[in-house]
């Protein structure tokens, strides 16, 4: 960004700062702007926000996992890619699963998904990562394989009795931290026979998220959040 001026800011950041952060001139928030972490002060907030740049910062890079999220009914998608993004997923995958709800038509996948980008853009800067996930186009379950190719892929299913944890699978099988990982979560009804016989013939592996049955958008979430953490993301130290 420039040495001072009107901040770059996603969309809705404006309001978010303004009107839900309520800051004021004179203040300091990290802004994130083509990679870049920059420290600033706050000049004018209203209309639109400016500031003077203090400094740069370091970025810490972020471990490659990938979510392969089943479309849900209404704003879960929206949620599951804000939140997945907030904790360090690097690209989103929403796929049409057998079981799922939603029936989307070329135009409004396309909506969607533009939709998506905006959603993980906001929280990417919300949460000051110096890059913004991928949200990739809607592809169709039986798809996944080729999508995914190059990854770890772990497919999260409820039915997997005696299945390693998530955790677990990744230390075994994704110990170098250059690995791609990718984690595939079912729609509201779960994921069929089929859909998981399709991922294990290219070599996914079935793997459990805990003792309990999550719903969709919190397992899309958790298993994003497991992933990361596994991958020394989540929950490292700052700086």
């Amino acid at each position: 960004m420039p040495p001072s001026g009107e901040i770059p800011l996603a969309e809705g950041a404006v309001h978010h700062l303004r009107d839900v952060l309520r800051l004021a001139a004179g203040e300091e928030i990290i802004v994130v702007s083509g990679g870049v972490a920059t420290r600033v002060r706050l000049t004018e907030v209203g209309e639109r926000i400016a500031g003077e740049r203090l400094e740069d910062l370091p970025v810490r890079g972020l471990p490659r996992v990938t979510l392969a999220q089943g479309l849900a009914k209404g704003d879960k998608m929206d949620d599951v890619v804000r939140q997945a993004t907030e904790v360090g997923i690097s690209r989103v995958v929403p796929f049409a699963a057998d079981r799922s709800v939603v029936r989307l038509d070329a135009a409004k996948a396309v909506a969607r998904t533009d939709r998506w980008r905006r959603v993980a853009a906001e929280a990417a800067q919300q949460s000051q990562r110096a890059d913004i996930p991928q949200v990739h186009d809607i592809v169709a379950a039986d798809a996944l394989p080729d999508v995914l190719a190059g990854s770890v892929v772990l497919v999260c299913w409820e039915e997997a009795t005696g299945a390693e944890g998530i955790a677990e699978a990744i230390a075994r099988l994704a110990p170098s931290a250059g690995t791609d990982v990718a984690v595939v979560v079912g729609p509201e009804g779960g994921l069929t026979q089929r859909e998981v016989g399709l991922l294990e013939s290219a070599g996914a592996l079935t793997v459990t998220l805990g003792a309990t049955v999550l719903r969709t958008e919190t397992a899309g979430v958790v298993a994003s959040a497991l992933a990361v953490h596994a991958r020394g993301g989540l929950g490292a130290r700052r700086g």
